[in-house]
């Protein structure tokens, strides 16, 4: 849409009242970035496929057509950068649990595969050798002293492997002081990996706890997406079936059963207990980009100001360890609404800006920002190596899952930038949205970025659902016209933050 017809039904929205007329942004042109962004062309768009690079170029073109300049290191548009990207697997990786009159060796991808893998010394090789590792049971793994439960209590670890059960004690009981039916924070995967490798130890074997009938782990998952966080030691998921005689030898499903019952630790050693493990892993090391794209202030005394707008471009390509629904590892996880919604805002909205040049005396800065899901890690490099000084960014506005509106849009950073309330609320009215406080919850997307740096942010979110993360996350199930009027929200938004002669307060409060 051009200039004068954005113009002049934003005019019309605001004389007829809420929802007497078209927002600004048009909800087909946004739907058409959604589909190409999402189709199966681009293979999920995960960190460093090709996939990702096709999103890259197409959202380089689009800020082109939209009248930006280049913000790339290079007069370019993009910010390169390298991270992790999954594992390639080498020969001779292998698992041998030993007890006092039996072994049991292991395969990777059958039997056993690794929740973590960490690169050794300088170099992307993972590779390991741990020969005759002693190797004690600590429970569940927990260490909640506030709680009154620790695991590693009395139990030394230092230089050997832990075995540990997965999940925790009394989980369904609601009673229970360990938190009963809700998740304990101490049970998920990184504090157990902190608990012991704080304590010494060198390696963390994970083995389904006896409550749950079934194994929940697919080892076959591995082979198709190889792919392992960094805990700094080896942590091991391995199969209840392929352990089972170790398992009887030890009892400890019977000292599973007694600490499910009265919550004492029952740590110990494991009579003969050994491990060899070989681990032949190399991290793919890949450069991935930003897009980044600038629109200068109409002011020459205020365009050195910036408000940057972003959003993530990157998803989870074939699911593997970052799919809600891991056993469909291998199908394409499309991520329409995460984060392909967001996307197709932010060129809009720059469309929208630059056909409107005179409302923003301020610059804006337009970042679609790899990497997002493997640890915010575009973002924070862009915060590092900013295209406008962080000291001169008035704020930065970032759109993440926009995509399933139904008439509402929450709003996260409200609570640290208290003087934004009565411009968000002006801008949601204009728009026609319920605004709500709220968001994914602190740490969860790019914002967090800006945030850690005391750079004002707000977080624009439509709210999880049951296709987050899954290959059903596709277009057909966008609220286009609900998407358009939240980009028209920070849109109106933006315009307020580069005109205001105020710059809006960071509270630590």
């Amino acid at each position: 849409m051009h200039g004068l017809l954005r113009s002049a039904a934003l005019l019309a929205l605001l004389a007829g009242g809420v929802g007497a007329a078209t927002p600004p942004i048009e909800p087909g042109a946004l739907l058409g970035h959604i589909k190409f962004l999402a189709s199966d062309d681009l293979q999920g768009r995960g960190n460093g496929s090709a996939g990702l690079e096709q999103a890259a170029e197409y959202i380089a073109a689009q800020f082109k057509a939209a009248g930006l300049r280049p913000g790339g290191r290079n007069g370019d548009w993009f910010q390169p950068f390298e991270l992790d990207a999954g594992l390639s697997v080498g020969e001779g990786n292998s698992l041998v649990v030993r007890g006092a009159a039996q072994s049991v060796r292991l395969s990777l991808g059958e039997s056993y595969y690794p929740l973590a893998a960490t690169p050794t010394g300088v170099t992307s090789s993972a590779a390991i050798d741990l020969k005759n590792l002693p190797l004690v049971f600590a429970g569940y793994g927990i260490s909640a002293p506030a709680l009154n439960y620790d695991d590693y209590t009395g139990l030394d670890v230092a230089g050997k492997a832990v075995l540990i059960f997965s999940h925790e004690p009394q989980e369904n009981r609601r009673g229970s002081r360990l938190n009963g039916a809700q998740p304990l924070g101490e049970t998920t995967l990184p504090s157990k990996a902190l608990a012991a490798r704080s304590r010494g130890a060198r390696a963390l074997l994970v083995v389904s706890d006896p409550t749950h009938r079934v194994d929940q782990a697919d080892y076959r998952l591995f082979s198709i997406e190889s792919d392992a966080e960094d805990h700094e030691i080896p942590v091991l998921r391995v199969r209840r079936e392929a352990l089972a005689v170790l398992l009887r030898a030890w009892d400890l499903d019977g000292l599973a059963v007694q600490i499910d019952r009265d919550l004492i630790p029952r740590s110990r050693a494991l009579t003969g207990g050994r491990i060899d493990y070989a681990q032949r892993l190399f991290v793919k090391r890949r450069i991935v980009r930003n897009v980044v794209g600038v629109l200068d202030g109409s002011d020459g005394a205020r365009n050195e100001e910036a408000v940057v707008l972003g959003a993530h471009y990157d998803h989870v390509g074939l699911g593997g360890r970052f799919s809600s629904t891991p056993e469909r590892t291998g199908e394409i996880h499309n991520g329409a609404d995460d984060n392909a919604s967001g996307i197709a805002a932010l060129i809009e909205i720059a469309g929208a800006a630059a056909a409107d040049r005179a409302r923003f005396p301020r610059s804006l800065v337009f970042v679609a920002f790899a990497g997002e899901e493997r640890g915010l890690l575009g973002s924070a490099h862009y915060a590092s190596s900013p295209v406008v000084p962080l000291a001169g960014t008035v704020a930065m506005l970032n759109l993440d899952m926009i995509g399933r509106s139904n008439g509402r849009v929450e709003v996260g950073g409200l609570d640290r930038m208290p003087s934004l309330k009565a411009d968000v609320d002006a801008t949601g009215r204009i728009a026609g949205l319920d605004v709500r406080r709220g968001g994914p919850g602190a740490a969860r997307s790019d914002d967090s970025s800006f945030l850690d740096r005391r750079v004002p942010a707000l977080h624009f979110f439509t709210g999880f659902h049951d296709d987050y993360h899954r290959p059903s996350d596709d277009w057909n199930l966008i609220d286009a016209a609900g998407a358009a009027r939240v980009a028209t929200l920070v849109l109106e938004l933006a315009a307020r933050l580069a005109t205001r002669q105020d710059r809006p307060q960071f509270s630590t409060r």
